[in-house]
């Protein structure tokens, strides 16, 4: 049968994609399931074949096209799973859409927990993953030269052991997050989406070795979260994030207020001139601290921040507080504030 036809039939069709730069373990029990995307590893995959919908053994299936399907199902160790009613012509762009977007939800995982130069690029099959680069350099003067190779891209892997699961059960807003995608927190609609928005705009930030790239996506998560349509940006980032950090010692030490207007300055640049040059991994890394407390400030408290709304009269409140001079008693005792360590490593490389 025409593959056009084989895809137009209407049935329940189960989508597989390999997926590379991830890896699960037994503390995860080889699985996770983000929303509507289920992450497995290769060897679970035949042991829970029925409970995703095959009606075949995948050794079965292999045998059926041994030259093709054994490659694909045994060469990679974890792959995404999804399950969709009518055409596989209606449902494929929707699968890998999701598949993306999930993937960038896991990949937010790392923020906190692991440190950039680190991080891994967690992708589609292999559509992003690492390759090389090679350049030639010549010294007229003496005729000397040199070939430079180098491995281009992030070719370290995400394996989520015991030390992610507890990290994320501790100290990160991960859970909340995957739970608020579920719609199993009563917030409403457009704010739900705000976040997981935010979310997957800062998890391919996490997986980027695009400095002027990922920057930009940090960005338009924290106005993602913290803004909305007719705010003067420049004025009002400052004073929301502050409603969150500013009681901390590092928001003076540190000139927190400036430093949000300077990246914002250039935010504005490389949106609305293509300037790039003033980026550099300090802008990138300090929008990732910022990050991680917005995340985990607002996940955790999810009931106090149901809409955009409450979160914006939050920081009018507490910004009322500090022009009265009182002592604040809008902001929760237990907000918190998580400082990110760097080394000398860390501001090397995206």
């Amino acid at each position: 049968m025409e593959i056009h036809k084989l895809k137009n039939i209407k049935g329940l069709w189960i989508f597989v994609v390999p997926i590379s730069g991830l890896k699960l373990t037994p503390a995860i029990n080889y699985e996770i399931t983000i929303n509507k995307i289920t992450f497995v590893s290769r060897e679970k995959l035949p042991r829970i074949r029925k409970r995703l919908g095959f009606t075949l053994k995948i050794s079965d299936l292999i045998k059926s096209r041994p030259l093709s399907l054994k490659k694909f199902f045994n060469d990679v160790n974890t792959f995404a799973i999804y399950q969709a009613g009518g055409t596989a012509e209606a449902n494929e762009n929707v699968f890998m859409d999701l598949v993306r977007d999930e993937l960038n939800i896991l990949s937010l995982s790392q923020l906190g927990y692991g440190r950039r130069r680190n991080n891994a690029a967690l992708t589609v099959s292999n559509e992003k993953r690492t390759g090389s680069l090679a350049y030639f350099m010549f010294q007229a003067r003496d005729k000397s030269w040199v070939l430079e190779n180098k491995v281009s891209g992030r070719f370290m892997v995400l394996t989520l052991d015991k030390n992610w699961k507890e990290y994320q059960k501790e100290f990160s807003f991960f859970y909340e997050l995957i739970s608020i995608m579920k719609g199993e927190k009563d917030i409403s609609d457009g704010w739900r989406q705000d976040i997981v928005n935010a979310a997957i705009l800062c998890g391919q930030s996490q997986s980027s070795s695009d400095l002027p790239q990922a920057f930009l996506w940090n960005m338009i998560a924290i106005e993602t979260l913290l803004t909305h349509r007719g705010d003067s940006y420049s004025t009002e980032l400052p004073k929301r994030v502050e409603a969150f950090i500013g009681w901390t010692n590092n928001w003076k030490v540190e000139n927190y207020h400036k430093r949000i207007s300077d990246i914002y300055k250039k935010r504005s640049a490389f949106v609305h001139a293509g300037k790039t040059n003033d980026i550099d991994i300090h802008d990138l890394l300090f929008t990732d601290n910022l990050l991680v407390n917005i995340f985990y400030n607002i996940l955790k408290h999810i009931s106090l921040f149901s809409c955009k709304k409450s979160l914006i009269d939050f920081s009018k409140k507490v910004e009322a507080e500090y022009l009265l001079g009182i002592k604040s008693k809008v902001r929760p005792k237990t907000i918190q504030f998580l400082s990110m360590q760097y080394s000398d490593k860390d501001y090397k490389n995206v």
